[in-house]
């Protein structure tokens, strides 16, 4: 969007109700340019037709769970994915009565993960596929290929959502299929204030609290910090096909080669020596203006593989025609010839942005409430590892508080978005503008960078673990490692920019970000 239809946006707000799925192209409902971002922006209509996949391996979640009922529960959660069922299951396991509304649909993205995390999580049962290493090219010579020392894996998305549904249906979690067009709290109850949520079909719910889980387009219903820049997207597209032949490694996942291959290279030249040299001595390669985007690939077993074109962030989201002619002219360089495609994927990943203020009783969980990583796009597995502390923070409230109030619920929000993580998330948010700006060969710089980092940094980073200490040590380091030019740009970023001011301004503030909210 350019800066008059941000101004459209705004100023039709106010005329908007919030009414809308994620499985409704028709029309968005969008206060401002973050909700156009995180609804899907221009890129909408490949999000819903992702949505809306089916997969007939993967049984219905009403055919598991039993209904919902009319009765009042202590929690209803809004949304079927993957955080929205773990938080479920975990509060209901912890003897609270759990509702569970959204739409009966399957999990059909491809979903990425480090082995190790998901075997902490108790979840290796979950991984189709194990790779030993993942590889990463930045840059055409030798010394631009790191091997990052970490296995791989591919999650089995029919065996996670069996998995957490086998929980939910165990620990009595209840369940109503539906779009959720309006969340608001009423008086009554012997427990205190109810939320009151209502569905597209007018059938409506009521729970001590309400928790959104469905994903970055519940931003409708939420209030979000000010004086802090907008969203940005990471888009990808790909799909699994049958090939004649892996033009990589099969022990190896290939995880991110920004290499320019898709830059109109003879076909089945691009790994020649010759052109490598080309490429290396020549720069950028008519690519110093666009926005850079990389290739992950892996094999899937026999002549099957699954190849995906990234835009690792922007601003204004890279459209998704765009990355499927890279990806097309990426595998052409390569010489891969595909017999057939068995699936596409479109996704679309809102990073960024303002996060939830602790001041309103509505709670949310995952893409919800912005725990996307902004600077890779990571959301899964953090949310598994959170849905635990959360869960058992919102049922030592209840027990505290005898029930449910707006205190309850900032008490709440602020254990998951504790000063610690807000601090954090500035940080991640800081780096993720950086990228937003760099060129190709900036990319290849930074994370070149970015590898030589000890492991228990730059796998913090990506797992969102780092205190604000560590942080700081991170970016020092960071800053003596990469070379000179790239030292000039994140001063000049720091120093220079809103998301600087921003990132400077939560390091030094104590106050809870409502307080400053308030003080502005």
């Amino acid at each position: 969007p350019n800066r008059s239809s941000k101004r459209g946006l705004k100023q039709s707000a106010s005329s908007l109700t919030p009414s809308v799925s994620l499985t409704d192209d028709r029309k968005m409902d969008c206060r401002d340019l973050n909700d156009f971002i995180r609804q899907g922006g221009s890129e909408r209509r490949w999000l819903v037709k992702q949505a809306n996949k089916r997969d007939p391996e993967q049984p219905s979640i009403a055919s598991i769970l039993s209904p919902i009922g009319s009765s009042n529960k202590d929690v209803i959660v809004v949304g079927c994915g993957p955080a929205g069922l773990a938080l479920s299951c975990e509060l209901a396991e912890r003897g609270l009565s759990v509702g569970l509304v959204g739409p009966d649909t399957p999990f059909v993205n491809t979903y990425g993960v480090w082995e190790d995390e998901f075997v902490e999580l108790g979840l290796g049962d979950c991984l189709e596929l194990v790779f030993e290493d993942a590889v990463c090219h930045f840059g055409d010579s030798e010394k631009g290929c790191v091997r990052v020392g970490r296995k791989y894996a591919r999650v089995d998305r029919a065996k996670l959502r069996g998995h957490l549904l086998d929980r939910c249906q165990k620990a009595g979690v209840g369940f109503q299929e539906g779009h959720v067009v309006d969340v608001s709290r009423e008086e009554g109850g012997d427990k205190g204030s109810l939320a009151k949520l209502q569905c597209k079909t007018g059938d409506t719910f009521k729970s001590s609290v309400a928790v959104l889980a469905s994903g970055a387009v519940s931003s409708k219903f939420l209030k979000y910090e000010e004086g802090v820049p907008h969203a940005g997207a990471q888009t990808a597209y790909g799909f699994e096909v049958e090939i004649d032949q892996y033009p990589f490694s099969k022990s190896l996942m290939h995880f991110m080669d920004f290499r320019r291959h898709h830059t109109g290279l003879w076909e089945g030249k691009a790994l020649h020596p010759e052109v490598t040299r080309y490429l290396e001595e020549e720069g950028s390669w008519g690519v110093s203006k666009e926005m850079p985007s990389f290739l992950y690939a892996m094999p899937l077993g026999g002549n099957k593989a699954f190849f995906q074109e990234t835009c690792l962030v922007s601003k204004q989201a890279v459209p998704f025609h765009v990355l499927e002619r890279r990806l097309k002219g990426r595998l052409d360089a390569l010489g891969v010839k595909v017999k057939s495609v068995l699936d596409e994927e479109w996704s679309y990943i809102p990073v960024g942005g303002p996060l939830p203020l602790a001041d309103q009783q509505i709670l949310a969980f995952g893409a919800a409430a912005n725990m996307i990583h902004p600077a890779s796009g990571y959301s899964i597995s953090r949310s598994l590892r959170a849905a635990p502390a959360f869960a058992k923070s919102i049922v030592d409230i209840f027990e505290e508080q005898k029930g449910w109030n707006e205190v309850s619920s900032k008490k709440a929000w602020d254990t998951l978005w504790t000063a610690r993580n807000r601090k954090q998330a500035a940080f991640h948010t800081f780096g993720m503008e950086l990228l937003a700006l760099l060129d190709v060969r900036s990319i290849d710089d930074f994370f070149l960078s970015f590898f030589k980092l000890p492991d228990f940094l730059w796998r913090g980073f990506l797992a969102a673990e780092l205190d604000a200490g560590q942080i700081i040590f991170f970016a020092l380091s960071v800053f003596v490692i990469c070379p000179f030019q790239m030292k000039g740009r994140l001063v000049g970023h720091l120093f220079g920019s809103e998301v600087g001011r921003h990132v400077i301004e939560k390091f030094i503030s104590s106050e809870s970000p409502d307080a400053i909210q308030s003080a502005n």
